[in-house]
């Protein structure tokens, strides 16, 4: 399975796999980096799959055949899910506080170690370790909302900027001195399914299916709920919700911790497919940020299908286009939604 779903990994170490196998590779020909086998977690099959598919079609010297094109699917499919997960706190906290909380990317590294801390400290699975991170970060980011935002949720935006920013800084620099800045991993291998000539590694199919669940327990829980329902009343209005009774500091603490929990859950699913540094939420949080606003400011179906897009953008811009090519596209299709439609492609009113 991918170790890695950042920029360029996914297919141009998926492409080295193919050619360190592939029995007609020229004895001339590069070496292969030895990072790449682990970019797939040491799955020989996978390898194999894409020694089968073909090296040209790999590497993008002819058409891709059908197989190769799904497998690319598949691909952007999970790495798309996977932004969408990321993207469901930060689109939480601006849709009901109007914050940007550049700390959601240092939330999610908390939660990669906690994830790891865990499973060591108790050898269970890293499944159970997830619910562990999530109740963490709720409490964090309760404590955070508490001590940092709260007293200047009424100032100008840029304040809560550089606040968030500074909790970004505090977060990063106490993992790196605690655990310090080599990769770490959980040395779990889940494998991959073989669908007609087709691998989906598990790890990041669970990841897609729990970000799904994310998304509609979120939905259910803001649509159905009393709680729910006055959150979505303090996004639509903060003055008016308070005129009828709801504790809108309250409501903004629930909210933030609510966000920070879903950063939590982001943070601490990827372990399952890949090391991770304290540089690495930092990474994911840049394309979650363009993520939420091709989605909508406060969608949450907006938040998925904006992950999806960037996921198809990522996976074949980094297959066809070369290099880093494909954010440069990235960053046009935001520029071109900004223009077009500033709301975002499904809007993103308080009912989302």
């Amino acid at each position: 399975m991918l170790s890695s779903f950042l920029p360029d990994a996914c297919c141009r170490e998926a492409a080295a796999v193919a050619l360190a196998s592939a029995p007609d590779v020229p004895a001339s020909a590069p070496d292969v980096p030895a990072s790449a086998a682990d970019a797939l977690g040491g799955l020989a099959a996978l390898a194999g799959a894409f020694d089968a598919l073909g090296t040209q079609a790999v590497l993008g010297v002819s058409l891709p055949s059908p197989t190769i094109f799904a497998q690319y699917f598949v691909f952007a499919v999970l790495l798309g899910g996977i932004y969408g997960l990321v993207a469901l706190g930060l689109t939480m906290i601006f849709g009901v506080m109007d914050v940007i909380n550049f700390a959601h990317g240092a939330l999610m590294v908390v939660a990669m170690y906690a994830v790891l801390v865990f499973s060591d400290a108790t050898g269970l699975s890293p499944f159970f370790a997830i619910p562990f991170a999530v109740l963490l970060l709720f409490v964090v980011g309760v404590l955070i909302y508490r001590s940092t935002i709260a007293p200047i949720i009424d100032a100008p935006q840029e304040n809560q900027l550089i606040v968030t920013f500074g909790v970004l800084l505090i977060l990063i620099s106490a993992v790196e001195m605690v655990f310090g800045s080599d990769p770490q991993q959980l040395g779990l291998d889940l494998g991959s399914l073989e669908i007609s000539g087709v691998f989906v590694p598990q790890g990041q199919l669970y990841a897609l299916v729990i970000a799904l669940v994310a998304l509609a327990g979120t939905w259910l829980f803001l649509q159905r709920t009393m709680l729910g329902r006055a959150i979505r009343g303090t996004a639509d209005n903060r003055d008016g919700a308070q005129y009828v009774g709801i504790d809108v500091p309250r409501i903004d603490a629930l909210t933030f911790g609510i966000g920070a929990a879903l950063a939590g859950l982001a943070g601490g699913v990827i372990p399952l497919f890949q090391s991770f540094t304290p540089a690495l939420g930092d990474q994911y949080l840049i394309n979650a940020f363009v993520v939420v606003v091709l989605g909508g400011l406060g969608s949450f179906p907006g938040a998925f299908v904006g992950g999806l897009i960037i996921g198809f953008i990522q996976v074949f811009g980094s297959a066809y286009l070369g290099g880093s090519t494909y954010q440069i596209v990235i960053f046009l299709a935001f520029i071109l939604v900004l223009l077009v439609k500033p709301e975002g492609l499904l809007g993103g009113s308080a009912d989302e």
